[in-house]
């Protein structure tokens, strides 16, 4: 998912955040802030799993993190990306449920953790923060529905398509490169490294997309939404 990223402060230090707090008066903004907490995660570094306490929600300064889970015969499945200017974790923030997936870093990464009681503090004073959190629920819960439609009808060709578009949306650098393993594609479409490895092989002899070592460069936009929007 993505989203115009704005420039705040927090403590003087400038960072990127989603429409979470588009329209929201500086007052409703330094509150919440205030009542944060800053994180540094390495990489590789777990910061919550399935099946643990909820009640914070998290924004990425920087970094990405992945959110997975693994299924009972130990299969990886990965949801969603989360990159700088984003937020997640917040259905437990809200229902203080457990943690319905696992949050890993990508690479190192600043988050702010946000909990409950100040999120709802900041509610108090500015409505529209929630109504901004609610509009992410629902992009949320659309972007499940959409996962499981692509798993029960498309192709896995198609289904690598429209998520290599979705990162390179989201994370693709000025030459149209993605830094992601293939094991990493692999688990966000759903599938098994090697047969990811023989779609990408076919995509780059015949100029569709460029490899590299955890690399993947997008060379021709159009024919891979073409073969996102249908099979060939």
């Amino acid at each position: 998912m993505n989203s115009q990223i704005k420039a705040l402060k927090r403590n003087g230090q400038a960072f990127p955040v989603s429409r979470l707090f588009d329209g929201v008066p500086d007052a409703a903004r330094e509150l919440l802030l205030g009542a944060s907490q800053a994180i540094a995660l390495k990489n590789g570094q777990v910061l919550f799993q399935r099946g643990d306490a909820g009640g914070t929600m998290y924004i990425v300064q920087s970094g990405r993190i992945e959110i997975s889970m693994m299924t009972e015969t130990g299969k990886k499945v990965s949801f969603n990306l989360i990159g700088a200017g984003q937020c997640f974790g917040e259905i437990s923030m809200v229902d203080q449920q457990p943690r319905t997936a696992s949050a890993l870093a990508l690479e190192p990464a600043s988050l702010i953790a946000v909990r409950r009681a100040a999120f709802f503090d900041a509610i108090g004073h500015c409505p529209r923060l929630g109504l901004n959190l609610m509009e992410i629920l629902c992009e949320r819960l659309r972007w499940v529905s959409d996962s499981v439609e692509e798993y029960a009808a498309y192709s896995l060709q198609r289904r690598i398509a429209r998520r290599l578009l979705v990162l390179h949306k989201n994370f693709a650098k000025g030459d149209g490169s993605i830094e992601i393993a293939q094991s990493d594609l692999a688990d966000f479409a759903g599938a098994t490294r090697e047969a990811t490895n023989k779609i990408l092989i076919e995509w780059k002899n015949d100029g569709t997309i460029g490899l590299g070592r955890r690399k993947i460069a997008v060379m021709n936009l159009a024919k891979l939404d073409r073969l996102a929007c249908r099979d060939e």
